[in-house]
C-alpha cells in the first residue's frame, strides 16, 4: 500500500490506518507506507517489485497512480511486475473513473480481497524534453500538449481546498492569455500541420476532475484516442459543458485519430503534461505499450 497523505485534503492520512486494518481482516497480509515527498511512490513500487510483492496499491490520485505506475515498470528492472491496485483518494483520480473503482472502504477492500483476475490495460510512453534534459516517463490516463498542459500548471499553484473545482478555475484564468502554437503532429498514417490549441493523448476516458474528455477510449485496445484541437477560445468556453458529459465529439475543429504512436512538434516549444503532471516540453514522442499492466479491477 502506497498513499498520499496530502491527497483528498488530507482524507488518505486521516483513512490510512483503518484501510490497513481492514485488509488484514480480509486476510491480505498488507504492509503500508505514505509518501513523503515527490518521487517517494515511484521509489517505493520500484522496492515493492523488487521484493517479489504479487499486489501494489496506490491510494490517492492521479498523481500518486502516475508515480506507482513508474516505478513498477521502471526500465531495467527485473522480475514479474506486480498487479496494480487503485484507492481512489485524491481530488481529480480521473484513472479510476474508467473503471468506476470504488472509493470507500468497504468495497475498495472487497474488490482488492476478491478472487477476481486483474484486467490487462495499456500503459503510454512519452519522451519530451524536461528540465534537466531528455525526459521519458509513463503513463495510464491522459497525456496533453497545450493548453490542457498549461491549465494543469496553473493548477497546481492553486489552494487544494478546492478540490476536483481547481481544474475549472484554472481553465478560466489560463484561456485568457493563452495563445496557440504552429505544430506538426504525426501518426502513422496521418499527419497535421497547422495551428494548435491543444493535443490529447488518452488511454483512459477522464481527466481534469471528472471532465470525459475521450468518451470512447479503451484502456485495453491496443492504441491512443487522439483529439487534435485547432479551435477558438470562444469553442473552448462553449464547449466546457459538454466535456464534463462526453458530448464534444464531433467537432469541426478537432481531428480525432486512433494510434499507437505519434510525435509532435511545436513553434514556440509547448508544455506537456501526463496524468496532471508537468513533464517538460515539445518536441516529444508517444509510443503505446499494450498490454503492459494488470489492474485489480
Amino acid at each position: 500500500m502506497i498513499g498520499n497523505p496530502r491527497a483528498g485534503r488530507g482524507g488518505v492520512r486521516q483513512r490510512w490506518d483503518e484501510l490497513l486494518a481492514r485488509l488484514d481482516r480480509a486476510g491480505l497480509a498488507s504492509t503500508g507506507q505514505l509518501t513523503d515527498a515527490p518521487g517517494h511512490a515511484t521509489e517505493l513500487a520500484r522496492r515493492a517489485r523488487a521484493e517479489g510483492r504479487s499486489l501494489v496499491v496506490a491510494v490517492g490520485g492521479d498523481g500518486t497512480v502516475h508515480e506507482v505506475v513508474n516505478g513498477l515498470l521502471a526500465e531495467g528492472d527485473d522480475g514479474p511486475v506486480p498487479v496494480l491496485g487503485v484507492v481512489p483518494g485524491g481530488s481529480g483520480c480521473d484513472y479510476a473513473r474508467t473503471f468506476a473503482l470504488p472509493d470507500a472502504i468497504d468495497e475498495a477492500v472487497a474488490l482488492l480481497a476478491s478472487p477476481s483476475p486483474p484486467q490487462v490495460v495499456d500503459v503510454g510512453e512519452v519522451r519530451c524534453q524536461g528540465s534537466e534534459g531528455a525526459c521519458r516517463r509513463l503513463f495510464v490516463n491522459v497525456a496533453e500538449v497545450g493548453i490542457g498542459a498549461d491549465v494543469a500548471h496553473r493548477a497546481a499553484g492553486l489552494p487544494r481546498s478546492l478540490g476536483a473545482g481547481r481544474y475549472v478555475v484554472a481553465f478560466a484564468l489560463t484561456l485568457a492569455a493563452h495563445r496557440q502554437v504552429d505544430a506538426g503532429v504525426e501518426a502513422a498514417l496521418e499527419r497535421y500541420e497547422g495551428p494548435l490549441t491543444n493535443l490529447v493523448v488518452a488511454i483512459g476516458q477522464y481527466f481534469g476532475g471528472g471532465m470525459r474528455i475521450a468518451p470512447t477510449a479503451d484502456p485495453a485496445d491496443g492504441d491512443f484516442d487522439v483529439q487534435v484541437q485547432f479551435g477558438s477560445k470562444l469553442d473552448y468556453a462553449m464547449a466546457m459543458p459538454r466535456v464534463f458529459r462526453g458530448t464534444h465529439l464531433p467537432h469541426p475543429r478537432v481531428i480525432e485519430w486512433r494510434t499507437a504512436n505519434l510525435e509532435i512538434h511545436s513553434d514556440p516549444a509547448a508544455r506537456l503534461e501526463a496524468d496532471g503532471e508537468l513533464l517538460g516540453t515539445t518536441p516529444a514522442t508517444f509510443r503505446l505499450l499494450p498490454g503492459a499492466l494488470r489492474l485489480k479491477t
